[in-house]
């Protein structure tokens, strides 16, 4: 019964081989038909395993017996008898040799596919899809086989019939799915984890930028709070040194800052003009913007010696101070140990007018800006005021019972403020003379004065290395700044306003911030290297440091740009747009650098 059963099937699956065979081409490819034979052959020794072991040889003979003879009469039928039996057809090769030639297939030469819409290129001569041969020649108008120039236009289109992929070969069995089915599944797995790696990677660059802000809001809210509590520290001072300057005023001297008597004080009219002259100086300054012309920093290191003007003073004396005049680079004003004050005119170069009449040496000399005036302090107690016409002496201010060391016109161009060794500063009005007010806070020997830009508060420097800040008006103490140290030798502001440099005798020049009032910058100095002298050009770009040598710095980064050796400084002055410096020092002679 099994045999039966078996001859049956054998039978029916004879009849499908048969007529499935029949249905094909007489062109059908040899390869197409060796497969559905070994195929056949193949389920055949499949099916016998599972067959009583008595029956499997009767079987296997009977399947192959009837497959050879489907095999052999379904063929020659249409191709003459290519082929006499199975076996003989799947071992002699050279009947594929006898079978008509395939035909030949265009591939791509970038894709090595068959073409859907296929070009040639008349000048390689070359096969290519045009999709890709469009989007290489959008970046490229070269052939890309041999690099001969192509363009779109010269592709020769094929007209060839349309191409039927075939069927992958993995994918013709069950095995071969399971395996693209697994391929695809790994890639997919590892497209996953690349899609991960990279989400991380973005929040961690997520948390970085959010950690950063917040850091960024932490500072400003540090930095605005500083700034409150300065303010607050300031208002204080303000108000604490008006009511000092009341109480002083009104007989109680109980407090560290002490008035002289016999003074008219600074009156309301004084006042309300120093005001006003502040708020248009400031308001004017914001408008401001540095000239076109303004020296380069490379223009400075150029500088060199371009004049020197010996003789001006005895020759047992040296220059003790020079000024330049505001708005005349030509005038020069320099102060002597001889007794006298020199005025220069270095166009010309020959002496304008030689001012005489102290009796000691003069400490300091000025320039006014806008009237025919020139200033002198002198070792013998006195500031006199002259005419530049006729060099007479217009007043003489006895504000001072010792040496007057320093002097500094207010921005208002009628006062005058000077500082001595009586541990006074003194704020005088030069049109008639008068002494307004004389401030002290102790007894220690005042070195040098410096009125702000804006002409509200003032600088002085004492012999015990402090620089204290005042509030012109109400003559309050405002803030003393410490870090020196030896005595103050130099004190400067700068144009803008913002910043104060001072100078002693221990070979550094420190940098103060006015709005935070510290000390932000400090210039080392070589070691033993005298600072006597410290001035700002106009656009506050530059700042002149003189002494032993004279050297210059630039305000952004307070690096050194030039350094000119010109032995001991004693005054040095910028021009206009800082396009020149006037130095003197212990030569006697006065040295213009352009």
């Amino acid at each position: 019964m099994c045999s039966t059963f078996w001859e049956s099937w054998v039978t029916s699956a004879v009849s499908h081989m048969a007529n499935l065979r029949s249905s094909l081409s007489e062109n059908l490819k040899i390869t197409n038909l060796l497969h559905c034979d070994a195929s056949w052959k193949a389920r055949m020794s499949r099916s016998t395993r599972h067959r009583p072991a008595s029956l499997a040889p009767t079987a296997a003979s009977r399947v192959c017996s009837f497959a050879r003879q489907a095999a052999s009469s379904s063929v020659c039928s249409s191709k003459s008898r290519l082929m006499s039996s199975f076996s003989v057809r799947f071992f002699q090769p050279a009947v594929v040799e006898q079978r008509a030639p395939l035909e030949m297939s265009l591939t791509c030469a970038l894709s090595g596919e068959v073409p859907e819409v296929a070009v040639v290129s008349p000048v390689s001569g070359a096969v290519f899809e045009r999709r890709l041969i469009e989007k290489h020649l959008a970046n490229s108008d070269t052939d890309p086989v041999n690099g001969e120039p192509l363009t779109v236009d010269q592709l020769v289109e094929l007209k060839t019939p349309k191409f039927v992929r075939p069927r992958m070969p993995a994918a013709t069995s069950v095995p071969g799915l399971l395996k693209l089915f697994q391929d695809e599944w790994d890639a997919t797995m590892l497209e996953t984890f690349k899609l991960r790696q990279h989400v991380d990677k973005v929040r961690q660059e997520l948390s970085h930028a959010l950690y950063q802000h917040d850091a960024a809001c932490r500072v400003i809210a540090r930095l605005t709070r500083e700034r409150d509590q300065a303010r607050q520290a300031l208002a204080a001072l303000q108000a604490q040194g008006a009511a000092a300057g009341a109480a002083a005023a009104g007989g109680g001297a109980d407090g560290a800052m002490e008035v002289e008597g016999g003074q008219s004080g600074i009156s309301a009219a004084v006042a309300d003009n120093i005001t006003k002259t502040s708020k248009t100086l400031s308001k004017g300054r914001k408008k401001r913007t540095k000239a076109a012309e303004l020296a380069t920093a490379d223009d400075i290191k150029a500088f060199t010696k371009t004049q020197s003007f010996p003789g001006l003073h005895s020759s047992n004396s040296t220059i003790t101070a020079l000024d330049l005049h505001a708005t005349n680079d030509n005038l020069v004003l320099t102060a002597g140990g001889d007794k006298k004050a020199v005025l220069l005119d270095r166009a010309q170069g020959s002496v304008v007018a030689e001012f005489k009449g102290h009796s000691k040496k003069v400490s300091g000399a000025l320039l006014h800006p806008t009237e025919d005036l020139a200033l002198t302090c002198s070792h013998d107690n006195t500031v006199r005021v002259w005419n530049v016409k006729d060099a007479s002496c217009v007043h003489t201010i006895a504000a001072h019972s010792k040496k007057v060391q320093g002097l500094s016109l207010h921005p208002t161009g009628d006062y005058v403020a000077s500082a001595g060794d009586d541990a006074h500063w003194a704020f005088s009005d030069l049109h008639t003379g008068q002494t307004l007010v004389s401030v002290s806070s102790d007894s220690t020997p005042l070195t040098s004065v410096q009125f702000h830009p804006d002409g509200l508060i003032l600088a002085t420097g004492t012999q015990n290395s402090l620089v204290r800040i005042w509030q012109v008006k109400e003559q309050a103490d405002l803030k003393v700044f410490e870090g020196h140290e030896g005595a103050i030798t130099a004190i400067a502001f700068s144009e803008n306003g913002y910043y104060l440099a001072t100078a002693a005798e221990d070979a550094r020049v420190k940098l103060w911030d006015l709005r935070k009032l510290d000390n932000f910058h400090t210039i080392e100095l070589p070691e033993k290297a005298a600072v006597s002298a410290l001035h700002f050009d106009y656009s506050g770009s530059y700042l002149a440091v003189g002494g032993s040598g004279l050297r210059v710095f630039g305000t952004k980064s307070w690096d050194e740009i030039a350094a000119f050796d010109m032995g001991a400084v004693s005054g040095a002055k910028f021009g206009t747009n800082a396009r020149m410096l006037a130095a003197c020092g212990g030569d006697r002679a006065v040295s213009i650098l352009s």
